[in-house]
């Protein structure tokens, strides 16, 4: 779908940019976003820094609160 932003995560910096662009998208502060994600907000500052890997549970929860998809694709 053309009206789709799509990103490529290839690093922990990444994932945290992303995570930090969409959740102020949403106009979430970090507090909030770690007390629905079930994880401490100074434990998300460093995800969104890139200082930390989140675990796969850590990254489905942000992404599912976030509204962002996870896909697995397959390249050749």
């Amino acid at each position: 779908m053309k009206d789709r932003h799509q990103n490529i995560i290839d690093s922990p910096d990444a994932f945290g940019m992303l995570v930090k662009s969409r959740r102020r998208h949403l106009g979430m502060s970090q507090e909030m976003l770690a007390s629905v994600c079930g994880i401490p907000q100074p434990n998300l500052s460093r995800i969104e820094n890139g200082r930390s890997v989140a675990t796969l549970g850590t990254c489905l929860r942000l992404c599912a609160q976030l509204g962002v998809d996870l896909v697995g694709v397959v390249r050749q």
